[in-house]
């Protein structure tokens, strides 16, 4: 089987589009993690099942690190000098992506050798907690912030933040 990482960003001309692909992906994403997580529990460790987690795995440890360098090098720098608000709210949700970070290397060692899994209920607690704290920044990001963002910048800015993501790709010079 090949694991291959397929970006869920596809149109870099709004860096707020980017930021929109990768929260779907990721909330659809977790949902299937907590149901791999309950199948692994319920079933035992099986081929497929070590099959999915190493794909899950190289999803995430792609994702997850792209998606905070997007906001921390693509989106953040635009928004510095807006307000004490904002500059709060940045450094909360630089905050979230330290906490998802240190959750993410805990499940990250387990679906990247699904073969050493073997406390079932402990992994699948640990996914729902990974899922949860990823869900609520997401959530965080989708009601607090882009709202925010649309208001503050302006298309141009937006442009040049997709610019900034595709960069980090290596998908433009």
């Amino acid at each position: 089987m090949e694991f291959k990482f397929t970006d869920p960003a596809t149109d870099f001309s709004s860096g707020l589009q980017v930021i929109t692909d990768y929260h779907q992906d990721f909330l659809a994403r977790g949902l299937q993690l907590i149901i791999l997580a309950e199948e692994i529990k319920q079933q035992g460790m099986t081929e497929d099942l070590a099959n999915q987690c190493i794909n899950m795995y190289c999803h995430y440890s792609h994702a997850t690190l792209l998606h905070h360098k997007d906001e921390e090098e693509g989106l953040f720098p635009l928004l510095v000098d807006q307000s004490s608000l904002v500059v709060g709210m940045i450094e909360r949700l630089i905050m979230d992506h330290e906490e998802i970070e240190e959750s993410w290397a805990t499940l990250s060692t387990r679906l990247s050798h699904p073969e050493k899994i073997t406390n079932f209920d402990h992994f699948l607690h640990i996914t729902i907690e990974f899922e949860k704290i990823l869900r609520d920044h997401l959530t965080r990001e989708d009601e607090d912030f882009s709202p925010l963002i649309k208001k503050i910048l302006t298309d141009q800015q937006l442009k040049q933040a997709g610019e900034k993501m595709s960069q980090i790709r290596h998908l433009t010079a």
